[in-house]
């Protein structure tokens, strides 16, 4: 299985993305159900590997707090859309908190630098079109409209399907 840890975004923040983007950006449709800030990819995991850091989530995380989460812009990154976070280093220590836990099970960074962002599309064709679309007309100070506090953190199995991933929540730890 695929696996990995993220923030999950509330469905009123999901919603009011649907509103302030319609139009504006340069793909047909936003799968908002798929929305979440990743905080660790642990790649593929056998049947006992998923059921040990699935121990640990549910029994072995620390008490973390709520905090907040503010979007900067929307950029072109590879062949994706993203919504970049404004700086958060409570986010990023939280990320470097499990990174720590999971190398110390024995599980690797996939990344070498966290990189915060919510993928809003995919772009993928457009290097076989040569189709060059435009984000510079987003009103990213409407970002500011998705502002949301933390209220959880969740462990994900990723299944690929054939134009898309889905994600399937396997636990959840509440941050107070």
């Amino acid at each position: 299985m695929r696996i990995f840890t993220a923030i999950p975004l509330p469905q009123a923040i999901k919603d009011k993305f649907t509103e302030i983007s319609r139009g504006k950006l340069p793909i047909p449709y936003v799968n908002t159900g798929n929305f979440h800030i990743t905080l660790n990819f642990l790649g593929e995991l056998e049947t006992d590997q998923v059921e040990m850091v699935k121990n640990f989530w549910e029994n072995g995380l620390p008490e973390i707090r709520k905090f907040w989460i503010e979007y900067d812009k929307v950029i072109k990154f590879r062949q994706q859309l993203h919504m970049t976070i404004k700086e958060n280093k409570k986010l990023n220590d939280l990320h470097l908190l499990l990174r720590d836990k999971f190398t110390a099970m024995g599980y690797k960074a996939s990344f070498p630098k966290y990189y915060a962002h919510t993928t809003i599309g995919n772009l993928h064709m457009d290097k076989v079109m040569n189709k060059e679309r435009k984000i510079d007309n987003f009103p990213n100070e409407d970002l500011k409209q998705l502002s949301f506090e933390a209220e959880s953190i969740v462990m994900y199995e990723s299944k690929l399907l054939l134009h898309h991933a889905k994600y399937i929540p396997l636990a959840e730890h509440k941050l107070v």
